[in-house]
């Protein structure tokens, strides 16, 4: 049995899909947070792996596409799984993530349209974020920080 923290609930019966996933935490010049904002909630940059890819990679691509951020993945911060059901997608997903520190090097234009970063204080950007494994990844972070 692992011992990473598990977010959310799974509904018997109904079929999950495992999402390997990465995300990433930058930080500005004063201490703030990037989260993205879509129009389902907040999110840290980062997102689904794809096959063949590492997390490090999916968190370099994910945040390019979403934010246009070019960054350089550090030290991984924890790991833990979200639950989540998508009424969008009609379907239900494990999500097995990595969350990795990450420095922004540059800025380029995103490439997915419906997102807007957001920089934000740590405490209220923790509260914003829509999963609880991002708000516990932030949470680590925090600690280490203080």
């Amino acid at each position: 049995m692992s011992d990473e923290p598990v977010f959310g609930r799974k509904v018997r019966g109904s079929p999950y899909v495992v999402r390997p996933s990465a995300y990433a935490l930058v930080f500005g010049p004063r201490g703030e947070l990037a989260v993205v904002q879509t129009s389902i909630g907040c999110f840290l940059p980062g997102g689904g792996i794809e096959e063949n890819e590492t997390p490090e990679q999916a968190v370099e691509r994910e945040a390019m596409e979403e934010c246009g951020f070019r960054l350089r993945v550090g030290k991984l911060v924890g790991r833990a799984t979200e639950i989540v059901h998508s009424a969008r997608e009609s379907s239900c997903f494990e999500k097995p993530s990595s969350f990795f520190s990450a420095r922004l090097l540059g800025l380029s234009l995103a490439t997915e349209n419906g997102s807007e970063v957001r920089w934000l204080e740590l405490e209220r950007a923790a509260a914003s974020l829509a999963h609880g494994s991002h708000r516990w990844a932030v949470c680590l972070v925090r600690g280490a920080t203080t």
